[in-house]
């Protein structure tokens, strides 16, 4: 049995364990460690009512919501090869897979860095066996693809897992930073080959400004240059539910690569970091900075 405690940048996860099951001590050592972005600590909690491992996650979103957005290839690589890697850690500390609950629901992501926290459980008895292919099949099944680029990664990753009659995890991982080198120069030749001034439409590649809805993790794409929010039918976003929010809120203006806010003279006022900010006066934003709305909160995360 589990349940979770939230807060903006932490989770806390607890399952019920019996009174007979032994924790394995050395386990949850090993993996209470740092490794490969991972930072998520396990504790036995113990009272006369019930036992629990308690999990504290440094993280910003449930892997599962993240997935909800269209990945670009960076992304989508990134996350995979994370998982890889720590899926060799445990191997390589002789941590069951079987012990991990690899499933998007109990995985989860921190935005400003694409680290993933994996669910490890230290306690001696019996577990389901655990198919690392069909689990990384099953994730790329999720995936939602916001271009071509990817969709061609993610048909080459098939492609290799059908060609192999017995899986490899390092050799596996290892195809993966592959494709991550790839990836890295093409966009090096893309950046390097002469400029082409005809106009063209305004189309965002990583990085890309999200906003993160607190009260309800949505993400929230900001895939124009004039980007309002309110109450009003015609807001990019449109809160119907927070009647201390505007019909023409506050807009966000990409101009240089930059993000800034400006509040329309909003009737409960915008406010960054707990400040706020003038009516019709530009303040521009940086990664991870909290905007309040009247009181509905979002975090900005640029990737």
């Amino acid at each position: 049995m589990a349940g979770t405690n939230t807060s903006y940048d932490e989770f806390v996860l607890n399952f019920r364990i019996e009174e007979d099951v032994e924790v394995a001590q050395n386990e949850m050592t090993v993996f209470n460690y740092e490794f490969v972005g991972n930072r998520t600590t396990c504790i036995l909690v113990e009272s006369e009512e019930e036992r629990t491992l308690q999990y504290t996650i440094p993280a910003t979103l449930p892997l599962e919501q993240f997935l909800r957005k269209q990945l670009y290839k960076g992304e989508f690589l990134s996350i995979l090869s994370n998982i890889l890697n720590q899926l060799i850690y445990f191997e390589e500390n002789q941590m069951s897979f079987n012990k991990l609950l690899l499933n998007v629901h109990y995985m989860y992501i921190e935005l400003s860095t694409l680290d993933i926290q994996l669910i490890y459980m230290p306690v001696q008895r019996k577990f389901a066996d655990c198919n690392v292919t069909e689990f990384i099949q099953t994730f790329i099944s999720k995936v939602r693809f916001a271009n071509m680029a990817c969709v061609e990664c993610v048909e080459k990753l098939l492609k290799y897992l059908d060609s192999k009659l017995m899986f490899d995890l390092d050799e596996f991982y290892h195809y993966v930073l592959t494709l991550e080198e790839e990836m890295i120069q093409e966009d090096s030749v893309d950046k390097n080959a002469p400029a082409d001034d005809t106009p063209t439409s305004i189309e965002y590649n990583n990085p890309i400004p999200y906003l993160v809805r607190m009260r309800t993790n949505e993400l929230i794409p900001i895939i124009k240059t004039e980007f309002l929010i309110g109450k009003s039918a015609d807001a990019d976003y449109q809160i119907t539910d927070n009647r201390r929010v505007s019909r023409r809120h506050a807009t966000f203006r990409i101009s240089n690569g930059e993000c800034y806010i400006r509040d329309h003279n909003s009737t409960n006022h915008t406010f960054v970091n707990g400040k706020l900010i003038q009516p019709e006066f530009e303040i521009m934003l940086a990664n991870n900075d909290y905007i309040r709305m009247g009181d509905e909160e979002f975090k900005f995360w640029i990737r």
